[in-house]
């Protein structure tokens, strides 16, 4: 998903003939700690409460300020995980977005790239979750695929996250269904473990006693 489609509504903008005054009102108003200074369509960088709090008359003017903030943006080809990247590195409140041309066409705010990747995850879709740990050399996406849409269940969306101080990933899947009990049959009968589940309708400590179950089945 292009950061592009996820430009804020919100009029966030400062001029550099803004004042100081004018435009602390202005982070009040928002809520930020950074505004971006746009004259036109060029963005000239971001203002932060800490540069504006500092100045020693509040009528100077933006132009006439020094911004400590590295000159920083984004293009709005980028991928909202480029965003994400940068929000978590620099802790912004919002990255200022410009075109090819570098021509400013806005932000995006914390906000703003939350309901994206939300919608990027499939959370808003129903769906239960299921969480496996496995040796990252045995992480085969396409078998784990293969497994799940044979019981006729379709995959929302994935992530892997690699188990600290161990050679081990959890992958995190989530399904279009609730009922998984097929699923997890199928997955226990090629030996993957099964770690967690969610939003499946049953009780998170019986994971071991359902798989307990299933190899008493299977023995009969």
């Amino acid at each position: 998903m292009y950061i592009g489609e996820n430009i804020s509504t919100l009029y966030t903008e400062v001029h550099p003939n803004d004042s100081v005054s004018a435009t602390l009102d202005k982070v009040n108003e928002l809520h930020f700690h950074q505004l971006p200074v746009v004259k036109g369509k060029e963005y000239l960088g971001l203002i932060t409460e800490e540069d504006l709090l500092s100045a020693e008359d509040e009528d100077t003017l933006i132009k006439e300020m020094k911004f400590t903030f590295p000159f920083i943006y984004l293009y709005d080809y980028q991928h909202i995980y480029d965003a994400l990247q940068y929000l978590e590195t620099y802790q912004f409140d919002l990255l200022p977005i410009v075109n090819k041309q570098k021509e400013y066409v806005g932000v995006i705010t914390q906000k703003d790239l939350l309901r994206s990747i939300n919608q990027t995850l499939s959370n808003q879709d129903k769906g239960a979750i299921i969480v496996l740990e496995m040796e990252d050399r045995d992480n085969s996406l396409t078998h784990v695929a293969h497994i799940i849409e044979s019981e006729n269940t379709k995959i929302l969306s994935t992530g892997i996250h690699p188990i600290e101080n161990s050679t081990k990933v959890e992958l995190t899947i989530k399904v279009n269904k609730n009922n998984i009990s097929s699923v997890l049959a199928s997955l226990w009968r090629h030996d993957y473990v099964v770690k967690a589940t969610f939003n499946d309708g049953s009780d998170q400590n019986d994971i071991q006693e359902r798989y307990n179950l299933l190899m008493n089945y299977l023995n009969i």
